[in-house]
């Protein structure tokens, strides 16, 4: 182990461990636009610069790439960093001054202009490089890359040529930190954020609940007018408390169980219309939205029907794994040892005794156009897909985690880092299946144990006790099961 001070604080860490894995490990946030823990560490942006004192001298580096050593003091905020840092921002503010993430440090570093004209105010790029490590670290592939120097210096492809390489896996998409990247079609976080909400604010769902998050990347994804129904559940209940409603399209509540056989009927009652030539077609976009218990159990019957009829509609499934708007019940999407009202740990059992029910294949065994599987977390991903489902003609279902913090008991603000690591412990891995053909969309580049999903969740918190620990490992062992398996129907195996 190397001991080092950080801001004062003593810190011991494995050898080899960087300056900025330490400080993380200890809860100092250092600010970095090029890194990801994923990728091999870079030093691009400079923005992760600390000062170093060893030995009587100092000196200020990236964070990103020093290995610690022992008896080594660094200060994450000396004016000597702040002053680098600050220039690092500024410069970089100059190349691309519309870019959100760049305004929000340059604020909090006090720059409130940069000094420096910017040659074209439309640049999103920043060349951290991150796409470049994840097309060849994570891809396999080696498509992407820098040419020029200086001022010239721009991100390309080999020889500015397309490549039939290029399978469009879209691994490179969710590590740019700008949102200037995407594929043909795709989404630009800037361009989002200049839409117009069709969830409003105002409405009464909890602090870091996934369900809004999902529903607005969704909406904000289809650029045509949509009709909207509802099953019961906190989606519903807490966007329509009477007299008042969040929602600035068409929407409709019927019951908790028939949300595909409302929202396929109105599709029917419209195609009705439009051929008898009462009313123009608009393409409008019908979309039912239900939890997992209004989806995997309750409503079950009413979307394989709706599926089976091949209406022209998508379902979106924002799967929270209990039936949290009732009081915390377990629901055929409550992982196996989850803690629940109705599957509580104790002396008589620990937690729930069943594993998931896989609803997303039974979805793909309807032989629809599309089925996809996605996270909040990876936005891009799940805006993408939302694209092509509103694209298809026919049925579509898209199945989102959707964390809720109250029954997964986590704190507020990790919703969207807690859904991360269900996908990077491949619990809940991102997929699509068009027109039969099985395409996984995310391979993390190290396989994170379940563990570390589930430590992060009070509702399993019973497990890590040595008469549950057994618990754990039939966990992990399902999730292996059914990650070989997906790779094998991806051709990845």
């Amino acid at each position: 182990m190397v001991t080092l001070t950080i801001d004062g604080q003593e810190v011991k860490v494995e050898e080899g461990t960087t300056v900025l894995e330490a400080a993380e490990q200890v809860g100092i946030e250092i600010p970095t636009l090029c890194h990801h823990p994923d990728l091999t560490p870079y030093g691009a942006c400079r923005v992760c610069v600390v000062e170093v004192f060893r030995n009587g001298w100092s000196q200020v580096t990236a964070s990103c790439t020093l290995p610690v050593r022992e008896g080594m003091r660094v200060e994450t905020h000396s004016p000597n960093a702040l002053q680098t840092r600050k220039m690092m921002v500024e410069l970089q503010l100059s190349r691309c001054p519309n870019v959100p993430v760049l305004q929000r440090m340059a604020e909090e570093l006090g720059i409130e202009e940069p000094r420096f004209p910017a040659e074209d105010p439309t640049e999103d790029c920043i060349l951290c490089g991150l796409c470049v490590r994840a097309c060849e670290e994570i891809a396999g592939k080696k498509l992407l890359g820098f040419v020029g120097r200086g001022s010239e210096r721009r991100l390309t492809t080999p020889f500015d040529q397309a490549y039939d390489e290029c399978v469009g896996c879209n691994i490179c998409i969710p590590y740019c930190p700008t949102g200037a990247i995407s594929n043909e079609g795709g989404a630009k976080l800037k361009e989002v954020s200049l839409k117009e909400e069709r969830l409003t604010q105002g409405h009464r769902l909890c602090a870091g609940c996934g369900a809004s998050i999902v529903v607005r990347q969704i909406l904000n994804a289809i650029d045509q007018p949509v009709v909207l129904g509802n099953a019961t559940g906190c989606l519903e209940v807490a966007t329509t408390i009477y007299p008042y409603t969040a929602w600035r399209v068409p929407w409709i509540h019927n019951a908790f169980e028939n949300a595909a056989s409302t929202v396929s009927g109105a599709e029917a009652a419209y195609r009705s219309l439009v051929r008898q030539g009462k009313i123009e077609d608009r393409d409008i976009k019908f979309i039912a939205f239900g939890g997992d218990g209004g989806t995997y159990d309750i409503g079950l019957q009413a979307l394989s029907g709706a599926l089976e009829r091949g209406h022209n509609m998508i379902y979106v499934c924002y799967d929270n794994q209990a039936y949290m708007n009732t009081g915390i019940q377990r629901s055929g999407a409550t992982p196996h040892g989850a803690n629940t009202t109705t599957s509580p740990a104790g002396k008589v059992i620990p937690g729930k005794q069943q594993f998931n029910k896989d609803l997303t294949a039974i979805a793909v065994a309807h032989n629809v156009p599309y089925v996809a599987q996605s996270s909040p977390s990876h936005w891009r991903d799940l805006m993408n897909k939302a694209r092509k489902a509103a694209a298809v003609e026919g049925p579509a279902f898209l199945n989102v985690l959707s964390s809720c913090n109250r029954g997964w008991r986590h704190k507020t603000d990790e919703t969207i880092e807690i859904m991360q690591l269900a996908v990077d412990t491949c619990f809940w891995p991102l997929f699509e299946v068009e027109d039969g053909e099985y395409k996984l969309n995310y391979k993390p580049k190290e396989k994170l144990p379940v563990e570390e999903w589930l430590k992060r969740q009070g509702r399993f918190r019973h497990l890590f006790s040595p008469k549950n620990r057994h618990v754990i490992d039939e966990i992990q062992a399902e999730v292996d099961r059914r990650w070989e398996r997906l790779l094998r129907l991806c051709g990845e195996a």
